[in-house]
């Protein structure tokens, strides 16, 4: 688990977009475990293929908000709660809400695309573009990017290679590893799709590069100004 390692004394519950993210993060996640199907209500997961053929559109704003289950949900909002007050405290909270989705919808569009350079059945008589993707991590690597551009310097605390302690790095340098990270997942899942899990890492790529572009814009107006407001 990651931990900030400092205090920045930015108040979570005066972030509302953040509040209430969180909050339909675990609605939704509850409405889904009462499935009467047992399914956890995955018509509403996005599906590349569905929306090629123009159908369900609206699955790229519902399935940020679906997860597959508490580990999945966990892991996210975990790390969700660390930057998240952060960015939208420096964002502001409107620009804060449109970059965060437009993570999201970027994130799954990137995914889309990559499931038509991976042809053919991956499994026999199904298509990658057929698998539903559901989650809010590309939305979150897209606050990833953003915490990289405007607080680089931060620190946060990390498991060490034991376990059995915790070790201090620069966010920067743990959001750039990360990153590339994801990067050469997502590079060779084209060749081997499930080689690296069922993550849609492509997801995660594509969200990242929003949050960067739109902390990039927000820093070239604002200049380091954001550092300087009282939380």
């Amino acid at each position: 688990m990651v931990l900030e390692a400092e205090s920045d004394k930015i108040p979570f519950f005066k972030q509302y977009f953040s509040v209430l993210i969180l909050a339909a993060n675990i609605i939704v996640f509850i409405w889904q475990l009462l499935d009467p199907a047992g399914q956890m209500h995955i018509e509403y997961a996005f599906v590349p293929a569905e929306f090629f053929a123009g159908q369900k559109l609206w699955t790229l704003l519902t399935s940020m908000f679906m997860h597959a289950d508490i580990v999945h949900i966990t892991m996210n909002m975990w790390f969700f709660i660390v930057i998240t007050d952060n960015c939208e405290h420096a964002m502001g909270h409107i620009y804060y809400l449109i970059v965060y989705l437009l993570s999201g919808l970027f994130g799954s569009l990137l995914h889309a695309l990559s499931t038509i350079i991976i042809t053919g059945d991956i499994i026999p008589g199904i298509n990658l573009s057929d698998i539903p993707s559901l989650g809010a991590s590309g939305a979150i690597f897209g606050l990833m990017g953003v915490y990289l551009v405007l607080y680089p310097k931060n620190k946060f605390y990390l498991p060490s290679a034991t376990g059995m302690s915790m070790r201090k790095v620069n966010a920067g340098y743990f959001i750039l590893t990360y990153f590339i990270a994801e990067m050469t997942y997502a590079i060779a899942s084209l060749y081997n799709p499930f080689g690296m899990g069922s993550t849609a890492h492509f997801a995660h790529v594509g969200g990242f590069i929003v949050g960067v572009i739109g902390a990039g814009i927000f820093k070239a107006v604002k200049g380091s100004s954001y550092m300087k407001k009282k939380p």
